[in-house]
């Protein structure tokens, strides 16, 4: 007795192996940023300007209200989040984004500012450090006061 029969490749499958193949090519030709929909109700990805003058963020929240927006600042660690809750007859939802985003070591971030346009456009800047410039520093002797005899 043989033990060929046990021991056979699993059927091909047709359709398991296109399958395959399509995914394979929407890997290839679909970037990872593109699977959100830009219609699905969260922010977009922020745009982000990092220039000698600023730093700056800019934020599409437009489907949320300044009342559901909270910016927090802890350290250089910028975080901004947003979150929306609807109730109505036919039931309930909610939709909620965050974005967490570490300053640069030369922002300072005393002067972080936010400012959100009537279209519904978050911008969050904050002016660069002025660079410390080398600098002569002078010498100056004081006299060693003497002490009296004793």
């Amino acid at each position: 007795m043989s033990i060929s029969p046990f021991f056979r490749p699993r059927p091909f499958s047709l359709i398991g192996e296109m399958m395959r193949d399509m995914a394979r090519m929407e890997r290839q030709f679909i970037p990872i940023a593109h699977f959100e929909a830009p219609d699905s109700g969260s922010a977009a990805a922020p745009e982000i300007t990092n220039t000698d003058e600023k730093f700056a963020i800019n934020l599409n929240v437009a489907q949320f209200k300044p009342e559901d927006l909270k910016i927090n600042l802890d350290g250089r660690t910028l975080s901004i989040q947003g979150e929306q809750e609807v109730k109505d007859e036919h039931g309930y939802s909610k939709k909620s984004f965050s974005r967490m985003i570490l300053l640069p070591e030369d922002v300072d971030i005393g002067a972080v500012a936010s400012n959100l346009s009537d279209d519904g456009r978050l911008s969050v800047e904050a002016p660069k450090k002025v660079a410390v410039q080398g600098r002569a520093i002078p010498i100056t002797q004081s006299a060693a006061e003497e002490k009296p005899a004793e």
